[in-house]
């Protein structure tokens, strides 16, 4: 398999299903995973990591560069969410030329 020092991660930024539609509750959303109701992009950015970046790190990185809250912020990749302690490569970013990543933020209570 071939490994990519890549130094930037695009990331796809969805909409988090809405708890209700209309009159009824919806149970899941059609597309991510369950997640999310609608597949377009609500934002999407690149920005500047290696795969030795952790979560946490990004998180701080994208909080600062785009306002996204870090407590937020949730990030799915090959249909898992990534832990915080968790370093990119280690997540297989370093497996792909152009990664993305997908973040479909939590609810704000």
């Amino acid at each position: 398999m071939a490994v990519f020092a890549n130094t930037s991660i695009l990331v796809k930024v969805l909409e988090c299903k809405e708890e209700k539609k209309g009159n009824k509750t919806s149970e899941t959303g059609d597309y991510y995973w369950g997640m999310v109701d609608n597949a377009a992009a609500k934002d999407l950015f690149r920005i500047k990591c290696t795969g030795a970046t952790k979560v946490r790190e990004l998180k701080q990185a994208i909080a600062k560069e785009k306002g996204y809250a870090e407590n937020i912020q949730r990030f799915m990749y090959f249909g898992g969410e990534l832990d915080d302690a968790r370093t990119l490569e280690s997540a297989g970013m370093c497996n792909t030329d152009d990664p993305l990543l997908h973040m479909i933020p939590r609810q704000k209570a």
